[in-house]
Order: structure tokens, then C-alpha cells, then sequence
């Protein structure tokens, strides 16, 4: 996979976890996405630790970052929604 194809999938991942994934009443049900994602990048990184230069790792490590605090904030931003209600 190129570096394109998976900033343009973790973009999609981030905004669906900000807005659709952590709509949940329950807060885990948010953090299946983020879980399987650190999974398929970290499987991603040990079969082409060779080929992977110093930004690829800053990036891979702002990848697995990002999608959880999209969680939190989309967690937080829906918990204050049903509590206006």
C-alpha cells in the first residue's frame, strides 16, 4: 500500500470514528475501530520494517495516535448531546 492509500483511509477512519463510531451510548463499542487499525498498521510495519524510513514511522505513530482521540472527542461531543436532551 502506498502512503496515499493509507492517509486517505485513516482520514475516512477519523471522521468516522469522530462522528458515527462514538455516537455508541456505550463507550467501547467506539474503540473497535481504533484497535483493529493500531492491529492491521502495526502488521503493516513489521513486514516492511526494512523498506520504512524515519517520517514513515512518525506518521504510522500519528496514525495509531489520531483514531483514539477522535474516539474521546466524539465520545465527549455525544455524551453532551444526550445530556441537553
Amino acid at each position: 500500500m502506498t502512503l496515499i492509500t493509507l492517509g486517505i483511509i485513516a482520514i475516512i477512519i477519523f471522521v468516522l470514528e469522530e462522528f458515527v463510531f462514538s455516537a455508541s451510548r456505550y463507550f467501547w463499542v467506539g474503540g473497535i475501530v481504533p484497535v483493529l487499525w493500531t492491529a492491521f498498521l502495526a502488521y503493516l510495519v513489521v513486514t516492511q520494517a526494512a523498506n520504512l524510513t524515519l517520517p514513515d514511522y512518525v506518521l504510522v505513530i500519528i496514525a495509531v495516535i489520531a483514531p483514539y482521540v477522535c474516539w474521546g472527542n466524539g465520545f465527549q461531543h455525544h455524551a453532551a448531546k444526550r445530556r441537553v436532551r
